[in-house]
Order: C-alpha cells, then structure tokens, then sequence
C-alpha cells in the first residue's frame, strides 16, 4: 500500500491492506479544481488511460512487487508503468467520493487548515 505524504482523506485504508487481484489497484477522486482534466477513466473496475469523465488519482493506491519488474532502483515516474498495464487490464480501480484534498502547495495546506479549525 502506497499512500502519497501530500494527501488529507477519510479513506478507510483497510479497502487497501491486501494484495490487489491484478497488478494495481488505484483510489481515483473527483477532480479538484487545479486539476480539472483528471488522470484515468473508470470502467466496469478497471482504471484506462483514455475514456470520458476521467477522474484525479489520489495518491493512494496497492501495488503488487510484479508491476516493478524491470525498473532500475531509484526513483522513476509511476504514471507510465501504469499506462502500460492498463492496457493490459492489470490495474484495477475504484471511484471514492468521500473526502480528498491535495495538499501539496502550502496555500492548500493553509486552505485545509482554515477548513479544519
């Protein structure tokens, strides 16, 4: 299980805890409003690169060893590993509407903090 420093949520992380079917399982969100366009679509259970009404990835997500095979140790984008197994029907998804915020510039931090007090 993976879960981005830079999120706030009330996602129950236990959904996370085992071993994904397929390669991936993402946590997609409704679009914030600095990233209206979204990541990936959503059909049937299954995360896709292209589609309507694409969602944001959240930053949450479970992983098995396998969708790092071949990757050099160090740090490298996930987005394109993914791309790549979606094609394949390797990454499975689900939609929460629950609460998300991105907290990765310190004026959403400060928003969220302003919100929380």
């Amino acid at each position: 299980m993976v879960v981005n420093g830079d999120v706030w949520t009330d996602y129950d992380f236990a959904n996370l805890i085992k071993p994904p079917e397929k390669l991936a399982h993402l946590v997609l969100v409704d679009n914030p409003s600095q990233h209206p366009a979204g990541d990936f679509a959503l059909d049937n259970g299954y995360a896709k690169s292209e589609g309507t009404d694409k969602l944001t990835f959240s930053g949450m997500g479970c992983y098995r060893k396998a969708l790092f095979d071949g990757q050099q140790a160090g740090s490298f984008p996930l987005a394109p590993i993914l791309r790549e197994f979606m094609s394949q029907c390797q990454v499975t998804a689900e939609h929460y509407a629950g609460i998300w915020n991105d907290v990765g510039t310190p004026e959403r931090l400060s928003e969220l903090d302003r919100k929380l007090k």
